[in-house]
């Protein structure tokens, strides 16, 4: 079944400026200097000239390399808008299928910015080229306007754009307008001057006018070219003068010379502009099949030669549209025909655009006309995408819901972009036609899921969407987004259950960016688990991806930003800079995700400050606004200033909210026991650590584990004599889940008697410990050097070695310290086993080196 959005390629289509046009001399000499501009703004009303300057501009000087995108209001969102953009570049960059075939798979709006720089970098490798998109008034959806600014700003200088519109632009061109890189073209310089005007009359329309009468016209035209126009063919058709009484031309006058206009044609000629007004653009086949007659080019080229406000858009292949002016006094003459007449007329427009291969005209048709079941049968044949499912919102979701597939798909769609508002309206209207129940279980998940609802449903759901009717490339995109919810929700071995599914299809279609999306969430998995080895393994398979894919290059930056947190799990902290520094460049990447990681990395390394302020940056974001990761941000925040101390309080009532929801993750848990510690409340932190033990154990996340074995050390290491025992196989259990993948992370905040711990396990256990075990204990015993704190060594081994180091005999060192000669020796022989060394000088030197003596 074809899942493919289809394009409308008269949208495409530079339109063919009209015979014997005007001459815009000072417009032209303005629109020649466009390569010094990055921006081009062609500002005007209807039926003012925009399109005719510009496209004869273009057909007089061919070395302009440009392309032509002609919008409608259908094309106000993001999806929809980029998709032509990239349909636009196919005839300049030989890689865009692939980038087309990337953008139809994503989910997230927010991966449209690396499609966006997939194609700047594209774009910085060919010649000079000139963008104009025509009635760019319709684009006032704020993530298109933000998306086309991020262009406009970081695309290279070979590339410009040039905007006609009505409106300003309603992004920000500030920039472009001081660094002189914006030219303005606006209404008044738009206007016929009075020799432009009669040349117009005489040379364009063709008519024997003096100069008094054709001046008169251009005043009360005031220089509007489409009045003018509107004048003169209602003077043409009516020998009184129409303008005896005419001062202003305003939106009534258009109305009555338009129906002037009309009034005075033959009546074939009136039935076929009324009934051919409801196409965006026509032909000779197309309006034949429509009106049910032959030989229909008779009629569209007598029209066109009366100026009847048609368009050329493609000489060679007879394609024409109406302009706006005209064709909406045409539909409002539509309208008044019978509705059963406008309805077969619709219908028949629909099956005539669909004929064509035109998936957008087809279901524009049958939404004029309500025809909402047909038109969700053509959504799901053509449309199973963001850019299709784009045309939902003019169906009533009462009807939405009956087609089950395409209910979901639109849920997940907005779960995906954080549309949670439009998640209920969809649910609530779900349930309302099934009595409360729906036998869907995906719904139940859906539900859950956004209402905070207890998760722990059965995987059946997952069954469900198997069988549903929709692409496996939908399939497989659902399975890897709902990989990282059921993630999220430490369902780790059903999300690993979706994954397998969404891995069996990727064999069979070979579609790099499923892989992609696949080898991602598996390493976010495996990085959580501790699975460190695991996961290194399945980035370098990442980074193997995108150098076979170079259309996937934008992505190549989420693999920097996520090798870089297992580095800082293994405290490699100058790979994990490293690593930051391959995206510090790219403002696309430096979102949530590479902050976060900055944020880690300037804490480790001690820059609290520095760490202060990318928290701040941090808590701008909505995710981390959202009670669901508050606990990840404030782990770290709470030991970076003290005024984040105070929000432990706020995080209580929300931790009671989440366990009463049954929502709660195990980071949630692992702060609210350092919460409890901090309150005074020892045995319910002991107890709840002791539950995140047992949990964490059973599904082998390994890290989270580690931190709770560890916290738990921290509470009982103040009394060492009543739980040596127990503090010594706790920190051996950390041991043994660590030294394998060498997560250093958690031992990174230890407290000093806990660092001591660690000593009296190796003095007193380390026969117990396997060879990695012991090489990670000693790895361990030299954390402390970031800090400059002595661990290895005890208070009275450090005296010794700081009197040694004055050069002082064994003898002199027993007497400045009250110690016997044999006592001095014992603690020479230890300080010698723990630095690694056999003689003083090495001592010495070591022990300066590494900070434990000045």
């Amino acid at each position: 079944m074809k899942r493919e959005f289809q394009i409308i390629s008269t949208k495409l289509m530079t339109p063919t400026p009209r015979k014997n046009y005007v001459r815009r001399e000072k417009l032209f000499k303005k629109l020649e200097t466009l390569c010094d501009y990055k921006l081009v703004v062609v500002k005007g009303s209807a039926g003012s000239g925009k399109t005719t300057i510009c496209s004869s501009f273009v057909k007089e000087n061919p070395e302009f390399a440009i392309t032509w995108i002609t919008l409608d209001k259908e094309n106000n969102n993001v999806f929809s808008f980029w998709y032509y953009m990239l349909e636009s570049m196919r005839v300049y960059i030989e890689e865009i299928e692939d980038i087309i075939s990337l953008f139809q798979m994503i989910m997230h709006k927010d991966d449209i910015k690396r499609i966006i720089v997939s194609l700047i970098n594209l774009l910085s490798t060919k010649d000079d080229i000139t963008i104009i998109i025509d009635d760019f008034h319709y684009i006032t959806d704020v993530d298109v306007n933000k998306t086309m600014e991020y262009f406009l700003k970081h695309s290279s200088e070979n590339v410009r754009i040039v905007l006609l519109t009505r409106e300003e632009p309603a992004f920000y061109v500030g920039d472009f307008l001081i660094s002189g890189r914006l030219l303005e073209i606006g209404e008044e310089e738009l206007k016929l001057s009075a020799d432009e005007g009669f040349r117009f009359i005489k040379d364009t329309l063709k008519m024997d006018l003096n100069y008094g009468v054709i001046h008169d016209m251009n005043m009360v035209a005031e220089g509007w070219i489409g009045g003018l126009q509107l004048i003169a063919l209602a003077r043409s058709y009516h020998k009184n003068d129409c303008m005896q009484h005419m001062k202003v031309l305003n939106k009534y006058m258009i109305t009555y010379l338009s129906k002037e206009i009309l009034d005075a044609l033959e009546e074939e000629e009136k039935d076929f502009l009324v009934k051919t007004s409801i196409l965006s653009y026509f032909n000779e086949e197309i309006c034949n099949k429509l009106l049910e007659k032959q030989g229909t080019k008779e009629m569209i080229t007598r029209l066109f030669q009366k100026h009847l406000f048609i368009i050329n858009l493609d000489e060679d292949r007879g394609i024409y549209r109406y302009h706006a002016i005209f064709q909406q006094f045409l539909q409002h003459s539509f309208e008044r025909l019978e509705i059963e007449t406008q309805k077969k007329l619709r219908l028949r427009a629909a099956e005539v655009y669909e004929q064509c291969g035109d998936f957008e005209e087809c279901i524009k048709q049958l939404l004029e006309m309500q025809c909402y079941e047909a038109a969700l049968r053509k959504i799901e044949i053509h449309g199973q995408n963001p850019q299709g499912w784009s045309y939902l919102r003019h169906i009533p979701l009462t009807c939405i819901v009956q087609n089950k597939e395409m209910a979901f798909q639109l849920i997940f769609y907005h779960y995906c972009n954080m549309e949670f508002e439009q998640c209920t309206e969809i649910l609530n209207t779900v349930y309302e036609g099934e009595s409360g129940h729906h036998p869907w279980k995906v719904f139940a998940f859906c539900k859950a899921l956004i209402e905070e609802e207890n998760l722990q449903l059965d995987v059946l759901f997952i069954d469900e969407i198997e069988d549903m009717d929709i692409s496996d490339v939908t399939k497989a995109i659902i399975y890897v987004e709902l990989s990282f919810f059921l993630w999220f929700q430490e369902r780790i071995k059903d999300a690993l259950y979706v994954l397998d599914k969404a891995s069996m299809l990727e064999k069979r279609m070979k579609n790099p960016y499923v892989k992609m999306g696949i080898l991602s969430s598996l390493c976010q998995i495996k990085e959580d688990l501790g699975d460190l080895k695991e996961c290194e393994r399945l980035y370098n398979q990442l980074f193997e991806v995108v150098e076979q894919h170079p259309f996937l290059s934008a992505l190549k930056v989420t693999c920097h930003i996520g090798i870089t947190g297992i580095y800082l799990k293994r405290l490699q902290l100058d790979e994990a800079e490293k690593s930051l520094q391959h995206v510090q460049d790219d403002e696309a990447a430096l979102g949530k995700p590479y902050l976060y990681n900055l944020m880690e990395l300037q804490f480790l390394k001690g820059d609290k400050q520095q760490a202060k302020e990318t928290i701040q940056k941090l808590q701008t974001f909505d995710t981390y606004q959202n009670e669901a990761f508050l606990s990840s941000l404030l782990k770290y925040a709470i030991h970076v200033d003290e005024e984040y101390v105070q929000q432990l309080d706020q995080f209580v009532p929300i931790y009671q909210q989440k366990n009463e929801k049954k929502k709660l993750r195990t980071e949630d848990k692992l702060l609210y026991a350092q919460i409890l510690l901090r309150k005074g409340h020892i045995q319910e932190s002991l107890q709840l650590l002791d539950d995140i033990a047992e949990f964490t154990r059973k599904y082998k996340m390994k890290i989270l584990l580690i931190e709770a074995l560890l916290l738990k050390v921290t509470i009982l290491g103040n009394e060492l004599p009543k739980y040596k025992r127990e503090l010594l196989n706790l920190l051996r259990e950390a041991i043994h889940y660590s030294y394998e993948n060498h997560i250093l992370l958690p031992y990174k905040r230890l407290d000093k008697q806990t660092q001591v711990l660690l000593m009296l396990l190796k003095e007193e256990r380390l026969q117990d410990l396997n060879e990695g075990e012991r090489g990670f204990l000693y790895v361990l015993l030299q954390l402390g050097n970031y800090d400059k704190e002595n661990v290895l060594l005890s208070n009275r081994e450090l005296e010794v070695l700081k009197v040694l180091a004055t050069g002082a005999s064994n003898k002199k060192i027993g007497e400045q310290l009250c110690i016997s000669l044999s006592t001095v020796k014992t603690h020479i022989i230890n300080i010698y086993s723990k630095l690694h060394v056999s003689n003083r000088v090495e001592a010495i030197k070591k022990a300066t080196e590494e900070g434990i003596i000045q």
